[in-house]
């Protein structure tokens, strides 16, 4: 008599408890097979593990898995769905509750369960663009294309194929170390999909695509979705790989009670997984012991209280450990347990062949050119996992991802992209004391002309407006190298200012032109030349004694740039890294002063009131956030500047613009406790601090100090030192980030304006 007649028999025993059945059926069998009843060898039952969905209730399985560990007990088989699905599948590879418990901890669900990424996974040159307006679409021949609104899974998708990697080549999973397989919903023809082959990493996402939150994953011709839909407890089906006792965790929906169908999403939930509840119902009565963690209090979307959410699973499997050391110790009397060995040593795939699959735009020679991987090669995890992060920072995709597939012989790499359109526009408001009301507008056009090449034209229309456009060429395989030409104007205001002995108010007008050839390091570091045509204006807001209209400045420059950012958000970062270090050359070659009706032009063989020799400009500036918690951000910054002396009183051609808590143009830096662009200086040198509390969700609170030792545009020697602080609130709404506060700065010269300022910024900036 076999275990499975055995254990079918002793079914029809009543009155005992479920803890103790497979214990009684381990014990008849034994005995029977060694007794002269058996005729036959009694094979090893086979055990069982079914891990139901949940969300981020599904955590507890793992403290669930830690007590079967510590009892010695291992399943021979497991099914999941949904989080089930990815904590059976990484458990089936060899990963131990230990390590899962660690890796949840380490993933930043955040990121994971949005639409957006890190500023520091997106390319240099894409950075200014990135998460900066209200209103972003593509424009396509006839007709507008609106987003899903739904999670494209890239965060997650890569993350599962990172972690699944030691399984990359294994179609089959009942070839991984422990027999696995997962269910999905296909949208399309509204059933069950049981996934038992293919690529791991998609079986995972596909099961665990939460509906409305995660975007559907085609696989094959199913259009596939949460399992969780209809059966989000694979009892049936471990029955029939092979298990001959089965144990459940289940942390799925429960039906509500009458006082919890108060509500339109209550009773939209319970409409929704009716068919899944019935499914359980049937699938639990297969189970011999089915343990329920008690997650109630938690969200479903709520990930990140891994330790509480594992601790309840463990407390709910605690008192089971003895029935598992028992049962763990009755099956080793049939034989030990055939180790399931171990993949996550495997580290490296040398590939047969890179195939790209799903673009139209982008060639593929482009998208290799980025990923740089040679066929014949090893590539390891690590490697594959920033150069997809590099090619998604490339801003060409909605999605990109990776699957091993082996074929025939051959193991191959398949890159599957997600083309976002050729053209976008991106729309929207601003706001604030210095530049009044506005609106941004941005354009971007990729391979318009040429391969490889981006177009960008952003603008700010208001009273005092920015224009930047850029064309970019690359001109090497990996798109590291490019040649930039690009144009530049902007209409600002400096509240104070000395021109021929008057001091008022003006508008700086500058306009740019110029040649770049730039160089990428990475993600987040750039080093660009660049030779540039530049024409200034200082025109007057004040009545002038002498009736001076303004000054204009026509000069050549070449400058050096290097920068790095590595901010993990444009607004309220709480991490990362900015620098910014430049020097340039610059040759007046005109100038020119208009008074009244009269303009008189200047040159080097008639320089009038004008400087006409070269000038050299050095400028840094580095700023770092710290945080110690999820709530408290440290910043320290630094600038500093240095311009040879070559100005004169009367033209003042080389000067940068001090004050603001944000900089204006290419010539601003900030300052608190002074306006923006208040004080004219050509050497200057100082460090700040601010210090930021999210009190709530995107709601900010911050204390800004700073302090500087200057050298003013019309001061010949010495220095002046200023200081200032802050104190603001901010806050990320769907118009942008909102900023609001007071500040006062202290300066010796400070007499045309009061010592306490207030500001406001009202959306996103250019």
């Amino acid at each position: 008599m076999s275990v499975r007649e055995v254990i079918n028999i002793s079914k029809i025993v009543t009155g005992r408890k479920t803890v103790f059945k497979s214990l009684l059926y381990l014990f008849l069998g034994f005995f029977i097979s060694h007794s002269g009843l058996a005729q036959d060898p009694v094979q090893r039952p086979g055990i069982g593990l079914v891990l139901s969905g949940g969300g981020a209730h599904g955590i507890a399985h793992v403290g669930v898995l830690k007590v079967m560990e510590e009892a010695g007990l291992r399943p021979d088989f497991v099914t999941g769905t949904s989080m089930g699905s990815i904590i059976g599948g990484y458990y089936s590879l060899g990963y131990s509750a230990d390590s899962m418990k660690k890796i949840l901890k380490i993933m930043d669900w955040d990121l994971i369960l949005s639409n957006t990424i890190p500023q520091d996974k997106i390319i240099f040159l894409e950075k200014d663009h990135f998460n900066n307006s209200i209103m972003s679409f593509p424009l396509l021949f006839r007709k507008v294309k609106l987003p899903s609104g739904l999670i494209s899974g890239q965060q997650l998708e890569n993350s599962l194929s990172y972690y699944a990697w030691p399984a990359a080549d294994i179609n089959d999973f009942s070839k991984l170390p422990i027999p696995f397989m997962c269910v999905g919903t296909d949208l399309i023809t509204v059933r069950e999909v049981d996934l038992k082959t293919g690529y791991l990493a998609d079986a995972l996402r596909a099961s665990s695509a939460i509906p409305t939150v995660f975007a559907p994953l085609k696989i094959d011709t199913a259009l596939l979705t949460d399992g969780g839909l209809i059966n989000n407890f694979p009892a049936r089906e471990i029955k029939d790989m092979g298990a001959d006792i089965i144990i459940g965790s289940y942390v799925g929906f429960h039906n509500y009670e009458e006082e919890e169908l108060n509500s339109i999403a209550g009773i939209i939930k319970q409409l929704s997984f009716s068919r899944s509840i019935d499914n359980f119902n049937e699938q639990k009565k297969l189970v011999d012991l089915l343990i329920l963690p008690d997650i109630k209090g938690i969200s479903l979307l709520e990930f990140s209280p891994v330790d509480t959410i594992f601790q309840r699973g463990y407390k709910a499997a605690l008192p089971y450990k003895e029935y598992f050391r028992k049962l763990a110790d009755s099956l080793d009397r049939y034989g030990g347990q055939k180790s399931p060995g171990s993949l996550l040593d495997k580290q490296y795939y040398s590939f047969d062949k890179v195939e790209i699959i799903g673009n139209s735009t982008i060639p593929d020679k482009q998208i290799l050119g980025i990923l740089d991987i040679m066929t014949g090669e090893l590539v390891d995890k690590s490697n594959l996992y920033e150069k997809i992060e590099l090619l998604y920072g490339k801003a060409w995709f909605d999605k990109v991802k990776y699957k091993v597939e082996p074929r025939n012989d051959s193991l191959i790499l398949v890159i599957e992209c997600a083309e976002k359109p050729k053209s976008m526009v991106d729309g929207s408001a601003h706001y604030d004391n210095s530049l009044a009301a506005g609106i941004l507008l941005s354009f971007s056009i990729k391979n318009l002309l040429t391969p490889r090449s981006v177009i960008n034209l952003d603008s700010y229309l208001g009273r005092y407006y920015r224009i930047r456009n850029s064309y970019l060429q690359f001109i090497d395989r990996n798109q590291k190298f490019g040649v930039s030409l690009d144009f530049y104007a902007d209409n600002t205001l400096v509240p104070k200012i000395n021109l021929k002995n008057e001091t008022g108010d003006v508008i700086s007008n500058n306009l740019s032109s110029g040649i770049g050839i730039n160089r990428m390091f990475g993600l987040n570091q750039m080093m660009s030349i660049s030779f540039d045509f530049e024409k200034r204006y200082l025109m007057t807001r004040y009545v002038s004694e002498i009736d001076l209209k303004y000054i204009s400045y026509n000069y050549i420059t070449t400058n050096f740039d290097y920068k790095i950012n590595t901010l993990n958000s444009r607004h309220f970062p709480d991490r990362g890294i900015i620098v910014d270090i430049s020097a340039g050359a610059s040759d007046l070659t005109s100038g020119s002063i208009k008074k009244g009706l009269s303009r008189n032009v200047y040159n080097n063989s008639n320089p009038g009131g004008f400087s006409f020799d070269r000038f050299y400009t050095i400028r840094g500036n580095y700023k770092q956030y710290f945080t110690s918690n999820d709530r408290f951000t440290i910043s320290l910054s630094g600038d500093a500047l240095y311009i040879t002396d070559c100005d004169s009183a009367s033209s003042q051609n080389n000067f940068f613009l001090l004050g603001g808590i944000k900089s204006l143009n290419e010539r601003s830096v900030p300052m608190v406790g002074f306006h923006p662009n208040e004080i004219p200086v050509k050497k200057m040198a100082g460090f700040g601090m601010e210090l930021d509390w999210e009190i709530l969700r995107d709601l900010h609170i911050n204390l800004t100090g700073n302090i500087f030792a200057a050298r003013e545009a019309d001061r010949g020697t010495g220095y002046s030192l200023l200081a200032g602080y802050g104190i603001g609130i901010g806050y990320m709404s769907l118009m942008g980030p909102l900023r609001a506060g007071i500040m006062q700065g202290f300066y010796k010269q400070e007499k045309y304006f009061n010592q306490i300022k207030a500001y406001i910024s009202v959306g996103y900036q250019f």
